[in-house]
């Protein structure tokens, strides 16, 4: 059973919210350790000084920030805790806004919230009337220490809360080298196309679909492996990059495949739709059939 790692409250006027929170995201990757190839044995990192070429302890470690080459202002710990936020427990809205105004690249980490047990009703009016409006609490909250701008946000029936990268954090797409100043405009009938293809592929979206299957496949190489199996991996091509020569005649053959593709899953899918309304039909059948039955009279 997970365990909450904050609680606190959501706070909007004079209305407060008891909440606990837990986190949304569990990264899997997979850490490999340092290991000498000559004996498999583990490698650990020294903490060693430049000037004096000697190993030192964690106790002889101080922080600095490196001005200019070479050059560093040290900090105390001391100095750091007169400077950390003070935390509050709780999340403060402070304005609500249009979620389509919050680009993703704000985004950052994202977190569970769980009412308390005599939150629920408050939470539940939080949760309810920002998806009608269709808005999202921004506000701040304090972890650690560290402070945060956040959003709240509706989460099919709660509510989730997501940490936002500040403003000087998020690289605007015009500073990217060899973005195009000018977009070069498309004719109609290549959007009217391009349209159609994505069309074509629509569909819902299932994350089942989207697995880190790189993943996956590392950890079932690394079974086999530790079971005596030789791995012997297969050269793969390097991948072209180009754009088509004729992008007219790239979204016509693109179209096409994905039609095909279309027709290929509805044929496949079709046999399966016909046994369960088959199995529907004489469910409905045998259900009509006992309705219709007369009644034995009681003697």
């Amino acid at each position: 059973m997970a365990r909450p790692m904050w609680k606190g409250s959501v706070n909007f006027g004079l209305v407060n919210v008891p909440i606990r929170m837990y986190r949304a995201v569990s990264p899997r990757d997979i850490r490999f350790h340092q290991l000498h190839a000559k004996d498999k044995a583990r490698v650990r990192e020294k903490r060693i000084c430049e000037a004096e070429g000697v190993e030192i302890s964690y106790e002889e470690i101080i922080k600095g920030y490196e001005i200019s080459k070479g050059v560093y202002v040290t900090i105390t710990p001391e100095e750091l805790k007169a400077l950390a936020p003070k935390g509050t427990y709780a999340i403060d809205i402070e304005d609500f806004v249009p979620a389509e105004d919050i680009h993703p690249l704000y985004y950052d980490a994202h977190y569970h919230l769980v009412p308390e047990t005599n939150a629920a009703r408050a939470y539940a009016l939080l949760s309810q009337a920002l998806e009608s409006s269709g808005r999202i609490g921004v506000g701040r909250v304090v972890l650690r220490t560290r402070q945060y701008a956040c959003a709240v946000r509706p989460n099919g029936p709660g509510l989730m809360l997501s940490t936002m990268n500040s403003v000087d954090e998020v690289i605007p797409l015009e500073q990217i080298d060899g973005m195009p100043a000018h977009m070069p405009k498309v004719n109609a009938r290549e959007l009217a196309t391009a349209e159609q293809l994505i069309e074509s592929l629509a569909a819902p979206f299932d994350p089942e679909k989207y697995r880190d299957v790189y993943r996956e496949q590392l950890e079932e190489v690394l079974r086999q492996k530790a079971g005596g199996v030789e791995i012997r991996p297969s050269p793969t091509p390097e991948p072209e990059y180009a754009a088509p020569a004729n992008l007219m005649e790239a979204l016509k053959k693109s179209l096409a495949a994905a039609r095909r593709t279309r027709e290929r899953e509805e044929e496949a899918a079709a046999p399966r739709r016909a046994t369960r309304a088959s199995g529907t039909r004489r469910v409905r059948t045998q259900a009509a059939a006992r309705t219709a039955r007369p009644r034995k009279r009681k003697s």
